[in-house]
């Protein structure tokens, strides 16, 4: 058997493939064209599409995927999400509606749905971001993404993947946060960590670590893709806490490509 093999191609775009069969999470196209844009290609080669919030930066590629895709590819998401989809143009045939405790089996795949939690943004990370001379330099983009308060307003959902996959296993998360009333079981192979939404985010991602224990860490969604509402994150804090608390964890921090890594 083939080991399972992961490409980040930036934002919270995830692609995991494992013996030919292809699952593609909250693909994005960014806006930024200083950034490794990902080949819209490769993302239509997937077998089946996964949405873990409704977010225009985990969903909005979605459309363009599917008229570029030559099978049956599907979306899973929740409601908010798939109504987001309709409004845009997505056949509704197209969307599996799905809900945490739901488990979806594609090829070596089994995908349980957990409930999740978006991040808090703090007052630091807002303030920081609205009173920037980005803002300015962006105009354009701030006002398109301003523009878009259907998936601002629908965002009450969010959920989490655990991916199994020939002995394998692989905690997805869209956000960077869990809900306090699930028991998430600890020890996954590796914990796919999204790294912007706060000021403090060292810090605030410590709790989560040790709540999880995953083998290994990859850090996901730190780049600049949209601004002026993202920034290039320095994660120095958050790798040196890891030294310092959980020196057993190695934590995985490439820029975004399209080269796979092996797990």
């Amino acid at each position: 058997m083939n080991n399972v093999k992961l490409k980040w191609y930036g934002t919270a775009t995830i692609l995991l493939e494992q013996n030919g069969t292809k699952l593609l999470f909250d693909p994005f196209l960014p806006l930024n064209d200083k950034v490794f844009q990902p080949p819209p290609g490769e993302l239509s080669e997937a077998d089946g599409i996964f949405v873990t919030h409704c977010h225009f930066d985990h969903m909005s590629a979605i459309p363009d995927i599917l008229e570029r895709s030559g099978k049956t590819l599907n979306v899973y998401c929740t409601k908010k999400p798939q109504e987001v989809l309709v409004s845009k143009g997505v056949e509704k045939s197209r969307i599996q509606n799905i809900n945490p405790g739901d488990t979806i089996n594609i090829g070596p795949f089994e995908v349980k749905v957990l409930k999740g939690r978006h991040i808090v943004f703090n007052k630091g990370l807002i303030m920081r971001t609205l009173f920037s001379s980005r803002v300015l330099r962006y105009w354009g983009s701030f006002k398109r993404i301003l523009r878009d308060k259907e998936s601002r307003e629908k965002n009450t959902e969010t959920v989490i993947y655990d991916i199994n996959t020939q002995g394998k296993r692989i905690l997805l998360l869209g956000s960077l946060n869990l809900d306090s009333e699930v028991e998430y079981a600890p020890g996954a192979d590796l914990l796919i960590l999204p790294f912007q939404g706060r000021s403090d985010l060292g810090s605030y991602a410590m709790p989560i670590v040790k709540r999880l224990n995953p083998g290994k860490i990859l850090l996901d969604h730190f780049d600049d893709t949209f601004p002026p509402f993202t920034t290039e994150v320095n994660t120095e804090r958050f790798l040196s806490l890891m030294r310092d608390e959980n020196p057993g964890i190695p934590v995985i921090c490439n820029r975004a490509s399209a080269e796979w890594i092996e797990l």
